[in-house]
This record gives C-alpha cells, sequence and structure tokens, in this order.
C-alpha cells in the first residue's frame, strides 16, 4: 500500500508543480508525457533482469533522488530531473501493478489491489497541494517528498520477490512468502 501512495505522490507532484518550471507550460507538459514511455519500457526489461522488487526500489530510490535534485535553483537541471522523474515515475506505476498482483493470494488478490488503488487516490489528491505549496517554500516540499520516497524504498527491503515464483493461491502461502517456511500440508 505504501508503494501505491508513494507512486502516486511522485507521479502527480510532478505533473502539479510542472507548471513552476521555466519555459512553455505546453511545451513542458508535451515533453514530461513523453517521458513516461522509456520509462514503461525500461520497467518491463528491468523487471526481467533483476525482479520485481529490485525494479521498484531502483524505481524510486531514483524518483526520489530526481525529486531531491530538483530542489536546486537551477531551471535547466530541475526539467531535467523532472523529465527523468517522470520516466521513472512511469516505471514505478508498470512496476507496482504487476508486483501487487503477484504477492496477494488468489482470494484477497483483488481486495489488496483495490486498497493500494485506493491509497494511491489518496495520493492523487495531496499531490496539488504540494504542487502549490513550491509557491511557498521553493523547497521543502521536494524534500518531503525526496524523503518519503526513501523512506518507501527502504521498506521494501522487508517486502518478499514475487518475480519468476508461483503465485500464492491461499493466506498460509502468503504467509510463507514473508516467513520462508513450508507449507502446511493440512491447510
Amino acid at each position: 500500500m505504501g508503494g501505491w501512495f508513494m507512486t502516486s505522490l511522485v507521479y502527480y507532484m510532478l505533473w502539479f508543480s510542472a507548471k513552476n518550471l521555466a519555459g512553455s507550460i505546453y511545451v513542458n507538459a508535451a515533453v514530461l508525457g513523453v517521458a513516461e514511455l522509456p520509462g514503461r519500457v525500461f520497467a518491463f526489461i528491468l523487471m526481467e533482469k533483476v525482479g520485481r522488487k529490485a525494479s521498484f526500489m531502483a524505481s524510486m530510490g531514483l524518483a526520489a533522488t530526481c525529486v531531491l535534485i530538483s530542489a536546486y535553483d537551477n531551471a535547466t537541471c530541475r526539467k531535467v530531473m523532472y523529465g527523468f522523474g517522470k520516466a521513472l515515475s512511469g516505471s514505478l506505476w508498470a512496476i507496482i501493478y504487476l508486483y501487487s498482483s503477484e504477492m496477494y493470494p488468489t482470494k484477497i488478490r483483488n481486495l489488496g489491489s483495490g486498497i493500494g488503488a485506493a491509497s494511491a487516490r489518496v495520493a492523487a489528491l495531496i499531490a496539488p497541494f504540494i504542487g502549490d505549496a513550491l509557491t511557498h517554500s521553493p523547497i521543502i516540499p521536494y524534500i518531503v517528498v525526496g524523503v518519503a520516497g526513501f523512506l518507501c524504498t527502504v521498506t521494501f527491503f522487508y517486502v518478499p520477490e514475487t518475480g519468476g515464483k508461483d503465485l500464492p493461491q491461499t493466506l498460509a502461502e502468503f504467509d510463507n512468502l514473508f516467513h520462508k517456511k513450508k507449507p502446511d500440508p493440512k491447510v
């Protein structure tokens, strides 16, 4: 759920604060929109090579870094970091959808993904206010979102890898993902 929240927060914070970038708002929006496409392709290649967990952690960590570097008051640097951040946030969406659908057992897969998606909508509600806060404080919103992104990355050390594994069918198999114990044959 935290992965969904932070993916949405980074994504929409970059969208809603793009109006503060130097240059034409229309060109900036077009460039940021196009930047997502290579990010999504990159995500699928990366997930096949290193797995879902490492892909999410790398993308979130780099996106948080881009957000933090965006606090630097240089128009060119900020535009470049927004572009990379949008590409990485596009890859985060591709990863989190697949990752969460592979993690939950069949009986609660829709519920788990739905709760994650709901938390993403809460972040989407908060993001415009963070973008507007840049008019009052040009650094603090970047620091808040960047640090929260790093905290999300750290929490993923405790989440199991799902790539190349059978989907859990029962809650006991789901529990085994986290505790690495043999399934109980009685269940």
